[in-house]
């Protein structure tokens, strides 16, 4: 049995795994029992079991925020996100960077801008598209190849986007069925490398590993239809 959130799939195997976001009254729990060489990122992250819970019965998980520490600490400055945000549209050179954001106002040297778009590019978020030979020298043109999305949906919203979760659920469980019954070797050993620690095994890596393969197949699907 593969219980994601409180939704459970069936497993070839009969294994069973249990998710659940932890939420403030976990904190608790993490500092009695998490050593100090646990990062702060994880620090508010728990992995229970139902029957672990004090909550109701009834609560189930309905979402799942993922916060992707190589983007967030990439776009933490807030200049980065904004050119990250201009090069989604097309490829650019750091000059034209540079004018686009003179165009909204803000004022920076082109070094700056350069130096942005450098950490943008550490980070995995940009790449260089192409090289332009001039007189002056190697141009580089670079293009955004990740998006961050900052919006909230309306609360009129949700009786539309909980029908068309039901449309698309039994495609997502077959999905996940799928990818834990033919990957998991794989999977098991991406967890291993992302675990910091022996004390972190109950966190929920094998959920954002999932969460990453249907977000990036969501991504290419969506760029080819």
């Amino acid at each position: 049995m593969f219980e994601f959130g409180y939704e459970s799939l069936e497993q070839s195997n009969g294994s069973s795994r249990a998710f659940a976001i932890a939420g403030p009254s976990c904190t608790g729990y993490l500092d009695r029992h998490l050593p100090d060489s646990c990062p702060a990122t994880f620090s508010r992250v728990l992995a229970l079991s139902p029957r672990m819970s004090d909550s109701d019965t009834d609560h189930r998980l309905d979402d799942i925020a993922v916060r992707d520490t190589r983007i967030s600490d990439a776009i933490d400055e807030p200049m980065r996100a904004m050119v990250l945000d201009i090069l989604s549209e097309e490829a650019l050179t750091a000059t034209e960077v540079h004018e686009r954001l003179d165009d909204r106002g803000i004022d920076r040297t082109e070094n700056t801008v350069r130096h942005h778009i450098n950490e943008l590019r550490d980070a995995g978020l940009v790449d260089v598209v192409r090289f332009e030979e001039g007189r002056g020298g190697t141009t580089k043109y670079y293009h955004a190849n990740t998006i961050v999305l900052s919006y909230s949906l309306p609360d009129s919203a949700d009786a539309a986007v909980e029908e068309m979760i039901d449309a698309a659920q039994p495609q997502i469980t077959d999905a996940l069925t799928t990818l834990t019954d033919e990957y998991d070797d794989a999977i098991e050993e991406i967890v291993e490398d992302m675990q910091p620690c022996e004390h972190c095994q109950t966190q929920k890596y094998e959920t954002y590993v999932l969460l990453t393969v249907l977000r990036r197949a969501f991504v290419r699907a969506h760029r080819n239809s």
